[in-house]
């Protein structure tokens, strides 16, 4: 069976991708800091896609949990065949911001999946196949000042995309960035804002699909996802 891994997938993005790997035949491996919303989420995916859902709740911000989590993905698959960083904090701040606010957004922005794909890179150097996705930001394009530390973050997780995008590239491991601007997600909700016009969570899925079935030869290095509304 087809193993997928999706970070931070109990809502948003996250949901919508293993939703749609799942229903395409995936074993799909979800993790999330809350173990309720992962049980609601697995029982919903499972009920529509009849695949088998992992799920591991899992604090993002501890490199140990991180690693031992990776290893109980390796004891338990023949294969990783899809890798999805999308496990992600947002807190804003100016460059006067607390040292706190910094911590938190590099540890779960870059050194989170820095660590979980280091630890499966054996794996995929070893199938010489497999695609890792992942998830940077609109911030990469245009650092906002008012998300300094998050920006920082996003630019360091940037920098290992790009080095693990050319480091696997020779052997067949496709890695593919995806640079979304304003999202869909449950971080409006409350909010007075036009959510049809921001990048659909459904439509990101269904990109990460469409390179999936693309021929071995074609490597999509970095997407941008625009939204029509440039003013969120």
């Amino acid at each position: 069976m087809k193993n997928a891994i999706v970070t931070g997938s109990t809502k948003g993005m996250g949901r919508s991708i293993a939703e749609k790997l799942s229903s395409e035949g995936y074993r799909v491996w979800i993790s999330a800091r809350n173990e309720d919303a992962l049980k609601t989420a697995k029982r919903e995916i499972e009920a529509e896609t009849g695949n088998e859902v992992m799920i591991q709740a899992i604090d993002f911000s501890d490199q140990v949990q991180i690693e031992n989590y990776a290893n109980e993905i390796l004891k338990a698959c023949e294969s990783v065949d899809v890798l999805v960083n999308n496990v992600g904090v947002y807190i804003p701040d100016n460059l006067k911001g607390e040292d706190q606010k910094l911590d938190t957004q590099m540890a779960v922005n870059f050194y989170a999946p820095y660590y979980l794909t280091q630890k499966l890179l054996q794996k995929f150097e070893e199938q010489k196949s497999g695609s890792i996705f992942n998830i940077c930001s609109v911030v990469n394009r245009q650092p906002r000042v008012e998300a300094a530390s998050y920006t920082i973050s996003k630019f360091a997780f940037w920098g290992y995309h790009k080095l693990l995008h050319q480091t696997l590239l020779p052997l067949g491991v496709k890695v593919t960035g995806f640079f979304p601007s304003s999202i869909n997600t449950s971080s409006w909700d409350g909010m007075e804002a036009p959510k049809e016009e921001f990048v659909q969570p459904e439509d990101l899925a269904d990109m990460i699909s469409t390179i999936l079935t693309m021929k071995r030869g074609t490597v999509p290095s970095e997407i941008d996802l625009v939204a029509i509304n440039p003013d969120f």
